[in-house]
């Protein structure tokens, strides 16, 4: 066929694009999964807050990654085929942009993962294993795709190509068990959502706990019952009933200006590091086990510790 009567169309383009956007977003995705598989498995015990470990982040990288990358797969079978069909396609300029653009990112992020480790070893920062694992994963991640695309674009396409079908099922194994790490780490959908029960509680209790701190400079002494922080617009309480059992929580005065609220929480949010800590931060103050759970209060003091 005459090269020159070769043209790119509509579909072509199209195909191309949603070959990019697959591999862009499962490439981020399958990143992120293992960082916060990372996170979790070595958690930082110096960070103040220890959020390294988002839950949020960890579902979206998964819902991404389970629905992008078999998109990718469809469409690179079909843009592979074509250009099986028609070998004059592996010059369409689409094509030729979208493998360009592929290396030029990977080669770049390769490039500043090995700037970020050189950094940090001639400033004299401690390599941690979850620093090196991290470094690890991008580097191997980005080579993988860069050399992949880089055999592609040179590689003769009137040829059988055995090696790309294994390279693909090794990959699509590969995302699979990362997929599966990764929904295990997570938990059940049910225990999601019991993880956001429990998270509403939190901020139910949060409310209260200002509510009644309010009402306390407000009359210099604490509220008999929660009923009475909900009169009238005066005090912002998210809710005065847990989210699931639709149960009041319990509010008990213990002294002039302490009193106990209590609720129960279906799993705990107690780790290792966050019961070990020596100071005690925002996040430390609603730390709780499974089943019922208490927190004593002093009106006006914010940063108390709580008492399970």
């Amino acid at each position: 066929m005459d090269q020159t009567k070769v043209k790119t169309t509509a579909g072509d383009f199209f195909i191309y694009l949603g070959v990019i956007i697959g591999l862009y977003v499962s490439t981020f995705s399958l990143i992120n999964i293992l960082f916060s598989l990372i996170n979790k498995w070595l958690p930082d015990t110096t960070s103040f807050y220890n959020y390294d470990y988002t839950l949020e982040s960890m579902r979206m990288a998964l819902a991404a990654l389970i629905i992008f990358f078999p998109v990718f797969i469809y469409l690179s079978r079909i843009s592979t085929k074509a250009v099986a069909i028609i070998p004059e396609k592996k010059d369409l300029w689409v094509r030729r942009w979208f493998f360009f653009l592929t290396l030029f990112l990977t080669g770049l992020a390769m490039a500043v993962d090995l700037v970020t480790l050189v950094y940090r070893f001639i400033g004299g920062e401690d390599l941690t294993l979850r620093f090196l694992l991290k470094v690890l994963v991008v580097f191997l991640i980005t080579f993988a795709v860069f050399r992949f695309y880089l055999y592609e674009l040179h590689r003769d396409v009137t040829l059988p190509m055995p090696k790309r079908k294994y390279i693909m099922y090794a990959t699509c194994v590969g995302v699979l068990a990362v997929i599966i790490l990764g929904l295990v780490s997570i938990g059940s959908p049910s225990k999601q959502r019991s993880v956001r029960f429990d998270e509403q509680r939190v901020e139910n209790l949060s409310s209260i706990q200002y509510a009644v701190t309010d009402y306390y400079r407000a009359n210099d002494k604490l509220p008999i019952d929660l009923a009475i922080l909900s009169q009238g617009t005066t005090y912002y309480i998210s809710s005065l009933v847990d989210p699931e059992t639709k149960a009041d929580y319990e509010y008990r005065v213990v002294s002039t200006n302490k009193y106990e609220i209590c609720a129960t929480f279906s799993a705990s949010n107690i780790t290792e590091n966050s019961s070990t800590r020596a100071n005690y931060q925002v996040s430390d103050l609603w730390l709780h086990k499974a089943g019922r759970t208490c927190f004593e209060r002093e009106a006006g003091d914010e940063s108390m510790p709580i008492k399970i």
